[in-house]
């Protein structure tokens, strides 16, 4: 997709969001029981605190558009489907390391480090996450072989 059509895209998409209502506490409540997701489970989901989520749907403070955008979506499908999607999803190299697409060797060794002191096994991270890293970084190395 050319940059001009995703900038639009993306510019619709703020657009949108931006436009959406404000949603009650009691509303969004709704949209948890509609999509068949406890509160705490949520919270995991979305990363936030059980406590959080219960004040939103008790209208004790306002709910964000994103996580009444998630509950929008969980209503669609569920927790599991979300998962395997995610499972699914793939990423380019530059993607993984957060990098720019012509990013050179040099640049995906220095994300790879940050991301290493991250993700590694030995500091408390996930041996799947690392190998993502060290594949991307991998790829970025036979790149600048080239």
């Amino acid at each position: 997709m050319p940059e001009a059509k995703k900038f639009v895209a993306n510019m619709e998409l703020s657009s949108m969001l931006n436009r959406m209502k404000a949603l009650l506490g009691s509303e969004f409540a709704a949209l948890l029981g509609r999509a068949d997701v406890p509160q705490a489970a949520f919270a995991r989901l979305a990363g936030v605190t059980a406590r959080q989520v219960n004040n939103w749907c008790r209208g004790r403070a306002t709910v964000p558009r994103w996580a009444a955008t998630l509950a929008l979506l969980l209503a669609e499908i569920s927790p599991e489907q979300l998962a395997i999607r995610l499972e699914e999803a793939s990423f380019a190299w530059h993607e993984v390391l957060g990098v720019a697409p012509d990013a050179d060797a040099a640049t995906a060794r220095r994300a790879m480090t940050h991301l290493a002191s991250a993700y590694h096994p030995d500091s408390g991270g996930d041996a799947a996450q690392m190998a993502r890293i060290n594949a991307a970084c991998q790829t970025a190395r036979s790149r600048g072989d080239q």
